[in-house]
């Protein structure tokens, strides 16, 4: 039993170090680094594009990719989903790891928690530790596809903007594109996605492929737009200045609708905050006066089990207030 006991303490111990890891951005060996050479992996590119001009053509038409999509071979003939799988949430959150070690990072969390609920709490608590890996994991994804999705689309309609004064001025349009880059700010997302797809094109990357590949590990809706703008721009020509002027109003309006939307359900989120703060206030006033009641209570089985359903409800009416509260992208 000590064998076992010590197994799954070592096992718990190597989850959280890859947990710490990743939440640190340390480059943990054998998984993907978010960090590798840029030039290297276009030159990667441009050779594997050349080696394999032959069957990798696309159609005349009707054959742009939206970013993101995943071809599926279903008996000889391929398809495009738009679903979003694990695998591409991990890349939209710049999670440098498989979905194996993501699991495994989920599978850790849960036993540890497990462990400690198993020591202290009763058989609810360790049914609900069981989830806290899912929770906890699920919870960084998202944080991270939405800190990326935010930093790109606060400068996405300037940048729209700009290319559209840049080409009604006759400028063509991969100079408007990188000249407008230019003009933000140093480590800004949507710089760095313009001066990425430029640099391709500079290794011999297709337009096609160049243009398809922006903003491929953003999770953007507005992107694809851009990107079919573009491509059909490149193909049958057309005012792509107009297009793009109606993109970045339809981009402006969205944000305006997220940033109402959000103030409309802050004050419902703000208030089980406020709420838990009043007990929390009056639970220590409590102990400050007749600390003999509290401590009983904790000391007591049955006051112990009355402390684990009130801390269950509090915790499930947090998780309850901010699912209806979510705002989707």
């Amino acid at each position: 039993m000590d064998l076992v006991l010590i197994a799954v303490l070592a096992l718990l111990g190597v989850g959280t170090l890859v947990v710490g890891a990743i939440a640190l951005g340390v480059p943990i060996p054998g998984l993907p680094s978010g960090k590798q050479d840029v030039t290297a992996n276009l030159r990667n590119l441009s050779s594997a594009q050349r080696q394999q001009s032959s069957t990798a053509r696309m159609a005349r038409s009707g054959t742009a990719r939206a970013p993101g999509a995943v071809a599926i071979d279903l008996g000889g003939k391929k398809s495009v989903t738009s679903k979003l799988t694990l695998t591409k949430k991990l890349r939209y959150a710049q999670l440098n790891l498989s979905p194996a070690v993501y699991h495994f990072c989920w599978i850790s969390i849960s036993l540890v928690a497990t462990l400690i609920a198993f020591f202290n709490l009763n058989i609810v608590f360790q049914l609900v530790a069981l989830s806290t890996g899912w929770l906890f994991m699920g919870w960084l994804v998202t944080l991270r596809m939405s800190n990326r999705f935010k930093e790109f689309d606060a400068d996405y309609p300037q940048f729209l903007l700009s290319v559209v004064s840049l080409l009604k001025t006759g400028m063509n349009v991969m100079s408007a594109l990188e000249t407008s880059a230019k003009g933000l700010e140093e480590g800004s997302l949507t710089r760095s996605e313009v001066e990425l797809m430029v640099e391709r094109l500079r290794y011999g990357v297709s337009e096609d492929k160049s243009i398809g590949a922006f903003g491929e590990d953003i999770h953007h809706p507005e992107i694809e737009l851009f990107v079919q703008a573009l491509l059909l721009s490149r193909r049958v020509g057309g005012t792509l200045s107009d297009t793009l002027e109606r993109l970045a109003k339809q981009v402006r309006r969205r944000q305006f609708f997220r940033s109402s939307a959000a103030a409309a359900v802050s004050m419902q989120r703000g208030s089980i905050w406020f709420i838990i703060a009043i007990l929390i206030a009056m639970e220590s006033y409590l102990y400050v006066v007749y600390p003999d009641v509290v401590l009983g209570s904790l000391r007591d089985e049955l006051g112990w089990q009355i402390w684990q359903v009130a801390m269950l409800l509090i915790i499930g009416g947090i998780f309850w207030v901010r699912q209806i509260t979510k705002i989707r992208i």
